[in-house]
């Protein structure tokens, strides 16, 4: 009942919160907590919502470090400007939330210094996230997937923090489905959000000393086998979903360009690509290269591949052999669909200076999977 009743009682909750007066409300009082789980099985309801126009929401990653030529808070100026001015339904957290400050020496779990977050009652949940994102931003959810920054230290912190603290950082899981009707015609769009970290990373030659290792051999996603069976699961998910308008999936590490070839570098990344073909997905969204660039759909593959990881992180050259990119700037990627459901708009925006408005860098329009030529 919680999961039918979520729409409702999401626009409930964006008429009630303000700016100055920000109450946080705990996941499990929405939604159902799976009991004798783990984080890394899938969320097993599909979250469902219902927007009465078209959908706006934007889209980020790599966002939470200080430091030298980190730039969060002029992507925060220039996200609450289109948030507003869009009015954004929702946004997608691409992951690697929470860093170090750049340039760190200490320990990645250093108590003031760390990667990730080392708890539900870490002070980075507020002077990271809650006091850096105003307007608009503080009132819509933040569908997440983990990142492996988020990985480094407690990952589960960010899926606790979700169910125990605050709904609006939305991670029930680190793998689970959202099912989303807009518009008149009650258009569907499916987004899939899945944690490609045992995808990327291979546990046998993976020599860090952060928790990732250590994480994967906790929740069994160093056997190729369960990560199969992940990969099977998203299978599943996109044949359920072959009934919408638009099919998404959300994920932290890349695929545009060159990051699609099978590589060690990479791992088993390379398997996902085949299938988002298979089944039509219109769209995959991602972070971990620092920097805006995408891949379009082509005579080849419908998918087209988002990469928005320039969301104030170091900046850095992402996977190269893409349609565009811009380089090293800071930005983020602001989303459109239309009334009707046909149609989809994006932009980059570059957000490089705090006291320079941002503009919009490149834009493009994407058909839906029922009305492609």
């Amino acid at each position: 009942m919680r999961i039918v009743l979520f729409a409702i009682l999401v626009q409930a909750c964006l008429l009630v919160v303000c700016d100055t007066d920000y109450t946080s409300i705990k996941g499990s009082n929405y939604f159902e907590r799976p009991k004798d789980t783990s984080i890394a099985d899938p969320y097993p309801f599909i979250i469902k919502e219902k927007y009465s126009k078209g959908l706006n929401f934007l889209a980020f990653g790599d966002w939470g470090q200080r430091g030298n030529a980190t730039g969060q808070p002029q992507v925060a100026q220039g996200m609450k400007i289109w948030a507003d001015k869009y009015k954004v339904d929702f946004l997608l957290n691409l992951g690697d939330s929470f860093y170090q400050d750049s340039g760190s020496t200490v320990p990645f779990n250093d108590t003031k210094d760390h990667e990730g977050v080392l708890s539900i009652n870490d002070p980075k949940w507020k002077t990271y996230w809650l006091d850096e994102y105003g307007g608009n931003l503080r009132k819509i959810p933040w569908y997440s997937v983990a990142g492996n920054h988020d990985w480094y230290t407690n990952v589960t912190a960010e899926v606790d923090y979700f169910w125990d603290v605050d709904w609006r950082f939305f991670l029930p899981s680190l793998y689970y489905v959202r099912r989303v009707y807009f518009g008149p015609k009650n258009t569907c769009a499916v987004f899939i959000h899945i944690d490609t970290d045992p995808y990327y990373y291979n546990y046998t030659s993976y020599n860090s000393t952060n928790n990732l290792k250590k994480t994967l051999l906790q929740l069994k996603l160093n056997e190729v086998s369960e990560i199969k069976s992940r990969l099977k699961w998203i299978e599943d998910q996109l044949i359920k979903a072959q009934d919408a308008d638009w099919i998404f999936v959300v994920g932290h590490h890349p695929l545009e360009g060159f990051c699609q070839l099978q590589s060690p570098n990479y791992y088993l990344m390379y398997l996902l690509p085949p299938v988002f073909k298979k089944y039509g997905v219109s769209a995959y969204f991602n972070g971990h290269s620092h920097e805006l660039s995408y891949s379009a759909a082509n005579s080849t593959s419908p998918v087209t591949y988002f990469c928005s990881g320039a969301g104030g992180a170091t900046l850095g050259e992402g996977c190269g052999g893409v349609t565009w990119t811009a380089g090293t700037t800071f930005g983020f990627l602001y989303v459109n669909i239309s009334d009707d459901g046909k149609d989809l708009y994006f932009e980059y925006v570059n957000c490089n200076q705090t006291n320079t408005p941002p503009k919009v860098l490149k834009s493009g329009n994407l058909k839906s999977r029922k009305y492609k030529s």
